[in-house]
């Protein structure tokens, strides 16, 4: 893949790459450095699927280069084992490995994520520290057990619920849950070992209706480099299957250009409050009636078809611009124009009582709707089913684009009407 005249002089990336499972495939992320870098694949981590991704890596002649096993080394060790490479850069692409690139990456002086700025992008409870420290409105927040400890001598005002229960690190809206009372709130913190839960207050919904078919929350995609920030885009979400599931994103949001222009400064004062000063990032920010408040910062591309998207409206490969950035080079976009079509995705979600699948109609129906380009199905009959496996529950993603967003959500309605999921409870 990166063979040929030029493959030699090019700069050395080390790829950090920790799950098969939930990484981008190597492949593509081996046809994403083509012509850009050199790739050292790094393995951090000693669990299975970084021993399978080293298989994978050596059984395809299509990806090349060396192989850096460090599941045995601390950040420090890696590091050494690392400077032997001379790398020109270093990235990751998940959550997971965010925390150790960032430790590398500060011990050979190479462009990433600051360890504070890791930290604070990892940990859900010191991000909400940061953001509020820096003025930027939040809604009240406890490390659960702290907040436990503290309603043992008084409960919380009622006023304070609905809360919302998440862990300090973690993805998808994996075991995210609203909490009403205090003794849904005693027991489900009791149900999570100590240390893990993040206790936040609802940021509350705005009064005014969203657009049909749409959450009061969207997603930018906001690239940092050499400390210039550029906002790439506002994608528009689908409203929450119970209790926090994600059903769809599509891009460009459905918003007036006053309030994309709000949302994306939200966004950019966030990552400006978490330190970042390179690198590709994910913002969730809420509209509210006070004002965008921010969800959620993430450092690395977003996930879902936020990929798919920003290619195919903008010829602008995330994956290969977070590269570009982790090897120094300079990239600003001062502004971007509107798409003229509406792409998207919809992930449909089972009902939140369910617990396993017995049947799945309508997928071969929906693939002939139109404008829907692609079905995949997420889980089969016969599949056990908890909502606490977050967005993961998806039983089929569905893509597809449209001319406007009225099409969009006309062609929403008719793939949720063809498909029927059913279940035992």
């Amino acid at each position: 893949m990166q063979e040929g005249s030029g493959a030699e002089s090019l700069p050395l990336l080390a790829i950090v790459y920790g799950s098969l499972s939930l990484e981008q495939p190597l492949r593509d992320l081996a046809a994403a450095a083509e012509g850009v870098a050199r790739i050292l694949w790094v393995l951090p981590f000693p669990h299975k699927s970084s021993r399978t991704a080293a298989r994978v890596a050596r059984a395809h002649g299509d990806i090349t280069g060396d192989i850096l096993d460090a599941s045995a080394m601390s950040p420090t060790q890696a590091a050494e084992a690392l400077a032997a490479h001379h790398p020109d850069g270093i990235t990751c692409f998940i959550d997971e490995t965010i925390m150790w690139t960032a430790e590398v990456a500060d011990l050979l002086g190479l462009p990433f994520h600051s360890p504070i700025a890791a930290a604070r992008l990892t940990d859900k409870l010191q991000q909400r520290i940061a953001l509020s420290e820096h003025g930027l409105p939040t809604p009240d927040f406890w490390d659960a057990d702290d907040l436990m400890a503290e309603a043992g001598h008084a409960e919380p005002r009622a006023a304070d619920f609905p809360l919302v229960l998440k862990p300090r690190r973690g993805t998808s809206s994996q075991d995210t849950e609203t909490l009403r009372s205090m003794d849904e709130l005693r027991r489900a913190v009791a149900a999570h070992e100590p240390g893990r839960m993040l206790v936040e207050g609802y940021i509350p919904d705005p009064t005014t209706p969203t657009a049909d078919g749409s959450a009061p929350y969207v997603s930018v995609e906001v690239l940092v480099s050499a400390g210039d920030i550029s906002a790439l885009g506002v994608t528009g979400r689908m409203p929450l299957a119970p209790p926090f599931r994600e059903t769809g994103q599509y891009f460009p949001a459905d918003t007036t250009d006053r309030a994309r222009a709000s949302l994306a400064e939200a966004a950019v004062a966030a990552v400006r409050a978490i330190g970042v000063t390179n690198g590709v990032l994910h913002v969730e920010v809420k509209r509210t009636d006070r004002g965008p408040v921010v969800i959620e910062v993430n450092g690395r591309p977003g996930g879902g078809s936020t990929c798919d998207f920003m290619r195919r409206a903008h010829d602008i490969d995330l994956v290969q611009l977070t590269m570009r950035v982790a090897l120094g080079e300079h990239v600003a976009y001062p502004s971007l124009p509107r798409p003229r079509e509406v792409f998207f995705r919809l992930d449909v979600q089972p009902d939140a009582r369910l617990r396993r699948i017995t049947a799945i109609e309508g997928i071969d129906a929906a693939r002939r709707i139109p404008g829907v380009e692609q079905v995949t199905v997420g889980m089969n009959v016969g599949d056990a089913f908890s909502w606490r496996n977050g967005t993961f529950t998806r039983v089929a993603v569905v893509t597809g684009v449209a001319p406007d967003h009225a099409a969009a959500r006309s062609t929403r309605a008719a793939v949720l009407s063809t498909i029927r999921i059913h279940g035992t409870k």
